[in-house]
């Protein structure tokens, strides 16, 4: 037997009995899995904050409308380095205010973020984006339609304003169809009198018998549906009317009653602002008819930045446009091009208006 001090031999070591390893007490095994938790929560909130950053980070189905710029159709836009007058005729009659017509901007592409940041501001509109850009078009096809309507409310504002100047509707055929031809100027329907579109809604579905003039000469046209037929109404320009809007990068139909409302007042005495900022907006028709626009509230921003007093609504966007009036401005409701120079006289003769 070895003594103290002695050393065991090497066989003793290697075939002799020896005692199993220690097993860790309690407290270093309660250490271990408080060390496993954190790692695994770590990693947990990692994983979160990666997907969270791209879910934030990914385009969402949505445009954003914002306040853009107005510009006084009285005014004058710079072309070449040279100020050109927007409207213009032979006859003209000065204004000391202005006529602005609104914009809106619109964001396409936007993330989860910055729809929740928009969605909480009051200045700026989420709207679904299929609503503005139909599925289906692509961005070249949006821009020419945008330049078509913008084009076609100039030449709506001009039938419309030349209209309420009392000078005589032309109902002309556009292209060859149900029995007319092209150029045909329609005159009457079944021996009565027509002298607007509005005139022939009437008669869309039945067969008329159409006295149109060709070449000079009034002819009747048996058997005519009018609704298979294509018409457009003009009026004689006695005044020379231009509109010139080559340096404004704006699309779409808004411009419309604005429009109008400047050939009314560029052509005839007086003065329709009453040397007012006079903002608005809205589409119109031939016959004066407006109609309801997108993006209301951010034009009434707009204006108000820029000045204006008063703001022409359409009646159909009346609800939406009180929400954001400012106090000292003036909502002005109107469903025609007569509603709204109606509302501009008594304006500035001091009187009341109807107001959205």
């Amino acid at each position: 037997m070895p003594t103290d001090g002695s050393h065991a031999s090497p066989q003793t070591l290697a075939d002799g009995p020896q005692d199993p390893p220690r097993a860790p007490s309690d407290g270093r095994r309660s250490s271990a899995r408080v060390r496993r938790r954190g790692i695994t929560v770590l990693l947990g909130a990692v994983l979160v904050a990666v997907l969270t950053w791209q879910s934030l980070a990914m385009d969402v189905a949505y445009v954003v409308f914002s306040p853009g710029p107005t510009e006084d159709v009285l005014g004058t836009e710079e072309i070449d380095g040279v100020d050109r007058q927007i409207i213009t005729a032979d006859t003209e009659f000065p204004s000391e205010g202005e006529l602005r017509l609104t914009t809106v901007r619109v964001k396409q592409s936007v993330t989860l973020a910055e729809a929740v940041s928009y969605w909480l501001s009051d200045e700026y509109a989420i709207i679904p984006r299929d609503l503005v850009y139909p599925p289906g078009e692509s961005e070249e096809e949006i821009a020419e339609e945008q330049e078509s309507d913008w084009a076609e409310s100039q030449s709506n504002a001009e039938q419309a304003a030349l209209g309420y100047l009392g000078e005589p509707a032309v109902i002309e055929v556009v292209a060859d169809s149900g029995g007319l031809v092209a150029g045909d100027v329609v005159t009457a329907v079944d021996g009565a009198a027509v002298t607007s579109l509005a005139e022939l809604e009437d008669y869309a579905e039945s067969e008329t018998t159409v006295t149109v003039t060709r070449g000079g000469v009034a002819t009747e046209v048996p058997g005519v549906r009018l609704g298979e037929v294509e018409l457009q109404s003009t009026h004689d320009d006695p005044y020379g009317i231009e509109i010139d809007t080559e340096a404004l990068d704006i699309g779409g139909p808004s411009a419309g009653l604005i429009f109008a409302l400047g050939i009314v007042d560029r052509v005839t005495e007086g003065d329709l602002t009453g040397g007012r900022i006079i903002a608005g907006t809205g589409e119109i028709d031939p016959e004066g008819n407006v109609g309801g626009i997108g993006g209301i509230q951010q034009k009434i921003t707009g204006s108000a930045a820029a000045g204006a007093e008063v703001f022409l609504a359409p009646a159909a966007n009346c609800s939406d446009a009180v929400t954001v009036a400012p106090e000292d401005m003036t909502i002005v409701r109107v469903e025609t091009l007569e509603d709204a120079v109606s509302a501009l006289e008594s304006l500035a003769a001091g009187e009341e208006v109807t107001t959205c």
